[in-house]
């Protein structure tokens, strides 16, 4: 974040003589200067404040899966050579301000909306697209430094400061704002631009000639599309990922295999261990034994192996392993465990109403019985009644508010009588009808029970909504067709399958249900490869690394031509995205029922698991 130019006011009085000795009272003399001082500080404070507004309420909910992917893309790259810090500063302003400038273009268009002050609305409306520069520092007068642009040779005004400490010679890089107060020229500093010194020519003229070779002339679209690497060519020298001894990179590689192979996750245990053996002159015998030790007493890990039985793994000493561990949990303490952990990218699947859905029908129940007369009261009303409890009004009401505490509860755990007083509330209650087929083990009453919910909440159904989805009303007529679609699924009766899930997406083109996933495994099974490979391509995000498609493109490829180098170059692209589904593949053990519920993150055993379900009934058959 950018620190703006500073300045404090005189204090002294304005009808009082000036203190520079003109004879005139201060307010026609310098007092002059000090209120424009003091309207800039003003003004400062407000750019302040949307700056961090901006920093504050970013990523959204919605941006943070598109950020952490980016994230995971980049941060191998910089980590090494900047440093946790500098690197998530630079990561962070690259994807809002060059990969996803939307995001950023679009805030700043909802707060000149908001401006009531012209000449902030001014600055900021030339904020937009922030500009990416590499240049060289040619002299600082003044606390301000002229700054040439290595390829458009344009020069620019910087404040000198804490957040631009640079001197002559230097090579600055990273995004700036413009500042139209000052002239054309002048730029403000933002989070990701480094100071590199001693920077020998022949970098320099790389970049040049990098440029100069490109089919990009223009110099914006052409940092853009190499910033990585200008980062990685000027960086401040720290030791790369290249030059880490092979035999840390090697010991890390074999703990997180070993963490594969026993279907285990914890990223904080391999930074860790990581960063404690970079300085090390080498690695200890005990160390992927003792790293596991230091996990399970951190609980960074659910694993419940004697440490007799990690010493035999690892042929080592029980006390080497638990003196690595100890010295490892020192150093997690004092240097790791305080660090901001970036939150967990997560999303919930299953067949059973979603962890919010209670909450939002009762606001939604409370908002249809309220009197509201504008928008404005609207929003009082859902400020009002967020989170609390509806008393029902009926006994359909009773009935789906039991039914929503019944699937909390969990279908293993509820008693025969409590369903018959869900049902005694109201019979066609379509959660009532999917409640009991939950519970019934004769697949052909099972499937009538779907059916009647697919019938009754049919009823009820509002196709009229733009987002069917956010209807709370509609879920359980989609949550019926999304519970038959995975009946015939699982017992083999592909063709039906695929038409309910491609009903749903029908239905619901966003699909908050994850049907689409099903819909692809029922097409490869039944061999209607282009349409699955359509489907994938439909709903695959180019800034997702979303393991569930490429595993499904290798399947796809695989069922063409089991030994083309396609399929190979597939193989290991879906290893790299989720290595934990190789296993289930080369043991092809039987795949798992789909979830009720469940809380999955990429790269992770829990989402292995859902993976293999997918691919299980096309290479099993």
């Amino acid at each position: 974040m950018t620190n703006l130019h500073d300045g404090k006011p005189a204090v002294i009085g304005r009808n009082e003589a000036c203190i520079c000795g003109s004879g005139k009272k201060y307010k026609k003399c310098c007092g002059i200067n000090d209120s424009e001082k003091f309207i800039q500080l003003e003004q400062n404070k407000g750019l302040q404040e949307i700056l961090q507004e901006f920093f504050s309420t970013h990523p959204r909910p919605s941006q943070q899966k598109g950020l952490l992917d980016w994230k995971n893309k980049t941060e191998d790259l910089l980590v090494p050579l900047y440093g946790e810090e500098k690197s998530g500063g630079i990561i962070g302003d690259i994807y809002f301000f060059s990969e996803h400038a939307d995001i950023w273009n679009n805030y700043i268009d909802s707060k000149i909306e908001q401006e009531r002050r012209l000449q902030i609305s001014n600055i900021i409306n030339a904020w937009k697209n922030p500009a990416f520069l590499a240049g060289e520092v040619l002299s600082i007068t003044n606390y301000r430094a002229i700054m040439r642009d290595l390829l458009s040779q344009k020069e620019y005004e910087i404040d000198v400061n804490e957040s631009f400490a640079v001197e002559e010679g230097n090579i600055a890089m990273g995004f700036y704002l413009p500042d139209v107060r000052i002239n054309n020229r002048y730029l403000m500093v933002l989070n990701s631009v480094t100071i590199s010194a001693d920077v020998n020519t022949e970098t320099v003229e790389k970049l040049k000639n990098m440029f100069n070779s490109s089919s990009e002339k223009d110099e914006q679209l052409f940092y853009k599309k190499n910033i990585i690497t200008i980062y990685q060519m000027f960086s401040s020298g720290l030791r790369s990922v290249h030059e880490v001894p092979q035999e840390i990179l090697k010991s890390v590689q074999q703990l997180e295999q070993f963490m594969i192979d026993q279907d285990l996750k914890s990223d904080d245990l391999i930074e860790t261990f990581f960063h404690y053996l970079q300085p090390l002159a080498e690695v200890p015998a005990a160390a992927i034994g003792g790293a596991i030790k230091f996990g399970m007493n951190q609980k960074l890990i659910h694993f419940d192996w004697t440490l007799e039985k990690l010493a035999n793994e690892f042929a080592v000493d029980q006390k080497e392993i638990e003196s690595f561990a100890d010295k490892l949990q020192t150093f997690y303490l004092e240097t790791m465990a305080q660090q901001d952990k970036e939150a967990e990218y997560a999303f919930e699947v299953g067949t059973n109403p979603k962890a919010n859905e209670l909450q939002n029908w009762q606001l939604f129940m409370h908002l249809k019985h309220a009197a509201i007369s504008s928008e404005a009261a609207l929003k009082r009303q859902m400020e009002y009644y967020h989170a609390k409890p509806y008393e029902p009004k009926s006994d359909s009401e009773k009935a789906q508010l039991l039914a929503y505490r019944l699937f909390e509860k969990g279908i293993d755990f509820v008693l025969p009588e409590e369903l018959a007083a869900l049902q005694q509330y109201n019979p066609q209650l379509p959660d009532g009808f999917l409640l009991a087929a939950e519970m019934e083990i004769d697949s052909a009453a099972k499937k009538s029970l779907l059916e009647k919910a697919i019938s009754s909440g049919k009823l009820n159904y509002e196709p009229e909504m733009e987002v069917s989805w956010l209807y709370i009303a509609n879920r359980p007529y989609l949550r019926a067709v999304f519970l038959l679609g995975i009946h015939y699924w699982e017992n083999g009766e592909y063709e039906s399958a695929f038409d309910q899930f491609q009903r749903l997406l029908q239905l619901n083109p966003a699909d908050h249900q994850g049907a689409r996933y099903l819909a692809v495994s029922s097409l490869i099974v039944l061999d209607r490869l282009k349409e699955a490979e359509s489907l994938v391509n439909h709903y695959e995000d180019d800034y997702s690394d979303n393991a569930f498609y490429t595993w499904f493109k290798w399947l796809i490829a695989r069922r063409r031509n089991m030994h083309s180098q396609e399929t190979q170059a597939l193989y290991l692209q879906a290893i790299e995205q989720n290595p934990y589904v190789k296993k289930y593949i080369e043991k092809r053990n039987p795949a798992m029922p789909y979830p009720k519920k469940a809380v999955i993150t990429p790269r992770s055993p829990e989402e292995a698991h859902l993976i293999w379900s997918f691919l299980a009934p096309g290479l099993l058959q």
